[in-house]
């Protein structure tokens, strides 16, 4: 479990500094013990969306307005927007977003 508590906690700290939102995929149970760590000890929000019996992606955000944006999020990216709200959402600059576009 500490090695779950040091992906939460990285993931959190980009977060409290800056970085929109942060994803990591956790299995179901410890769920309940990695939300009590970002919404407790972290003071952030977070959202759980299933990806499989065993697994589930946790969200985690600062600001309000975030979950609406993730909740509208393109699971499969074929667009230039949706890649380019994706990389916003992760926090990538608008030259790493173009480069990764051109790619």
């Amino acid at each position: 479990m500490s090695y779950l508590h040091g992906e939460i906690d990285s993931n959190c700290y980009m977060v409290l500094r800056g970085k929109p939102a942060a994803v990591l995929p956790v299995k179901k149970e410890f769920v309940k013990e990695a939300k009590d760590r970002i919404i407790n000890f972290h003071k952030l929000k977070m959202i759980e969306q299933h990806l499989s019996k065993e697994w589930s992606s946790l969200w985690i955000y600062k600001k309000d307005f975030m979950f609406e944006v993730i909740n509208c999020l393109p699971e499969k990216p074929k667009t230039v927007y949706d890649h380019w709200v994706l990389g916003k959402v992760f926090g990538y600059s608008d030259e790493a977003i173009e480069e990764f576009i051109r790619s």
